[in-house]
């Protein structure tokens, strides 16, 4: 059996087919081992396979093999056909040309969307990676100091708390300068000027001073919604209306019915 190994002749010059291995896997378009038996073929030598369905995965690389096979001059032998018709075989093979076009087309198809959706999937991880570093960075985390252990962490940047102590300072009316006042009041040992009291409000100083300057301003806020409820109930036993203060600090129904 010929199966691209070097030919072994008889002292007749008649090739030893037993001392051969068989072809039992199927030979791709590709396969470089089907290239090599082919360029080893001689009109003399004898070709012998198990079956046509090892001579290429589909209709078109079976036929060709078989024609390249054909075309050496050698002799063909299909061990479960008793007879190689190579043109009956080429024209069933042949008939089956559209559900392999068809399939490859498929085929091409399903790669190009699985392709695709490899693509949207990585640019996907990228703006999901590139949005959690813009993040992480604008609240003062940068990632390269992960690389440096020896380098010192930046201070960490708390923009959200930081807009939520200038809102509050603002629902109070209070300049950054009169808010800076408060802090004494709660055990600070001098007042904060308007720049601490700004890089607070930005989210630059997350130390303790910004936890002295939220609890002043919860404090100051405690204590006008004391002074608003007795302020209402003084005027409510003089039958006058909530103001805008007490409005604001407890509600409409609350305010009416302090």
């Amino acid at each position: 059996m010929m199966s691209g190994s070097p030919v072994r002749r008889d002292a007749q010059g008649e090739p030893q087919l037993l001392n051969s291995a068989p072809v039992i896997e199927p030979i791709s378009g590709s396969d470089k081992n089907w290239k090599q038996i082919v360029s080893t073929l001689q009109p003399q030598d004898t070709l012998v396979v198990a079956t046509l369905a090892v001579l290429g995965d589909t209709p078109s690389q079976m036929v060709a093999h078989l024609m390249q096979a054909v075309a050496t001059g050698c002799r063909v032998i299909v061990a479960d056909m008793p007879n190689v018709d190579v043109q009956l075989i080429r024209q069933v093979a042949l008939s089956f040309m559209p559900l392999e076009q068809k399939a490859e087309r498929l085929s091409n198809e399903l790669d190009g969307f699985y392709a695709s959706r490899s693509e949207e999937r990585a640019t996907y991880a990228r703006e999901i990676q590139k949005s959690l570093i813009d993040q992480l960075y604008r609240r003062g985390i940068d990632l390269t100091d992960l690389l440096d252990p020896q380098k010192e962490a930046k201070p960490v940047n708390d923009d959200i708390r930081g807009r939520r102590l200038r809102s509050l300072r603002e629902s109070l009316e209070l300049t950054a300068a009169e808010a800076g006042q408060l802090v004494t009041l709660v055990g600070a040992d001098k007042p904060y000027g308007k720049q601490l009291v700004s890089a607070i409000e930005c989210g630059h100083d997350t130390t303790e001073k910004a936890d002295v300057f939220e609890t002043a301003l919860n404090a100051e806020r405690a204590r006008r919604k004391i002074q608003a409820k007795l302020d209402q109930q003084i005027a409510k036993a003089h039958g006058q209306p909530p103001n805008s203060v007490e409005l604001q600090l407890f509600g409409p129904q609350e305010a009416s019915h302090a």
